[in-house]
């Protein structure tokens, strides 16, 4: 616990507003990366990510964590099969609101990156997955994905980086 404070509310010492203006500048200033370029917008390339690793995980190509624990907790909770995931399950793999979800995936159908398949496991439910074209601009992003993160980062050294990992996922497990 940081040291004892005074009883008044300093924002630039109050977490929680600390982290959501971080997160939202990241999240503006990531966007750049494959908004501009590939004409995607946040929730058309949070959806394209967690097909992709989804498909990974699938087909034995994914690099799993194992200190996250909170993604797989949230993929054992949703009723993925290996042909994809369904619109409802990625309202929650994505933490976005289902009409934002809906919406994103119409766009995406219409752009030839998904395609929609009757759910092996209940056939009056369908599936989401990402076609070729949805797979090669994800090849085609994470690169650049990676090198904006890693120019990010590049303030911080290996072990504050570590130290910052650790925290953010103490927290998380905190809050679940």
């Amino acid at each position: 616990m940081p040291e004892s404070r005074e009883s008044s509310l300093m924002l630039k010492h109050f977490l929680p507003y600390r982290l959501v203006n971080l997160a939202q500048n990241v999240s503006e200033k990531f966007a750049e990366v494959y908004q501009s370029e590939f004409n995607l917008t946040t929730p058309e390339w949070r959806i394209l990510v967690h097909l992709a690793e989804h498909d990974d995980r699938n087909n034995g190509n994914g690099k799993s964590d194992p200190s996250d624990d909170r993604d797989e907790k949230e993929e054992r909770n949703t009723s993925t099969d290996s042909a994809g995931i369904s619109a409802k399950d990625l309202t929650v793999l994505a933490s976005m609101d289902k009409s934002t979800v809906s919406r994103a995936v119409k766009v995406m159908l219409d752009k030839g990156y998904l395609i929609k398949r009757l759910d092996e496991n209940d056939k009056r439910a369908s599936v989401l997955a990402l076609t070729q074209q949805g797979k090669h601009l994800y090849q085609t992003i994470v690169p650049k994905a990676l090198a904006w993160e890693a120019d990010l980062l590049d303030v911080l050294s290996a072990s504050e980086y570590r130290d910052l990992m650790r925290i953010i996922d103490k927290l998380d497990n905190r809050l679940v």
